[in-house]
């Protein structure tokens, strides 16, 4: 089964990120042994830069999401750079086959598409919908065993996805982009004293 590791965009100035990635992911297979990890890298600065575009050009709502999926596909190949030895998945049926335990990087780009094409539930393209609900939905559509969301900043426990919005910590549609997600687990990397919290599904979220 394979646990999607959101990888935040925040993390990227970060000098210490690919060694603490590497003990969590290190940590993680300890924890789950027939876990397989998949990152899958947020917007980070390329989102923020599609979002000063369509301020200032009015891009559109449709055009604004569809820039910045492709956006995750610019730090899908930053984490390729990062971590050289990992496998590159861009293609629908390369999930679906065997990784034999080897770290994978998803990028996200082609496969949201093909996703995408005939689901009867896609996302909303309005800019309330971030990289952390992509994330839970292309975790749901691969039955995920678990999504993982690796922050910068710290939430209490025993928090719910809805908390975890009403702060800004995700984006708002995350309660129900990830409904239908069992596991939802929060890590704020730059914390080594943090362990993971699991979200509980929101109290107004539909099962």
């Amino acid at each position: 089964m394979i646990a999607i590791v959101k990888v935040g965009g925040s993390l990227l100035d970060w000098p210490e990120f690919p060694h603490r990635l590497t003990g969590f992911l290190k940590v993680l297979r300890e924890r789950e042994p027939d876990i397989q990890p998949v990152l899958l890298g947020g917007g980070g600065p390329f989102a923020d830069v599609v979002r000063q575009l369509d301020r200032v050009h009015r891009l559109g709502e449709v055009a604004s999401h569809r820039l910045a999926i492709r956006s995750m596909d610019l730090l899908a190949d930053v984490l390729g750079r990062l971590f050289p030895d990992a496998r590159i998945l861009d293609r629908l049926e390369d999930v679906a086959h065997s990784l034999s335990g080897e770290l994978a990087i998803l990028v996200p780009g082609r496969i949201f598409d093909a996703m995408e094409a005939n689901d009867p539930d896609p996302l909303p393209c309005c800019w309330d919908v971030t990289s952390d609900s992509i994330a839970a939905w292309i975790a749901d559509r691969l039955d995920a065993r678990s999504l993982i969301l690796l922050k910068s900043a710290s939430i209490a426990e025993g928090s719910t996805r809805e908390d975890a919005a009403r702060l800004g910590r995700v984006d708002p549609f995350f309660p129900t982009a990830s409904r239908r997600v069992d596991r939802v687990e929060y890590v704020n990397l730059r914390d080594p004293r943090t362990r993971a919290i699991e979200l509980g599904r929101s109290r107004s979220a539909p099962p």
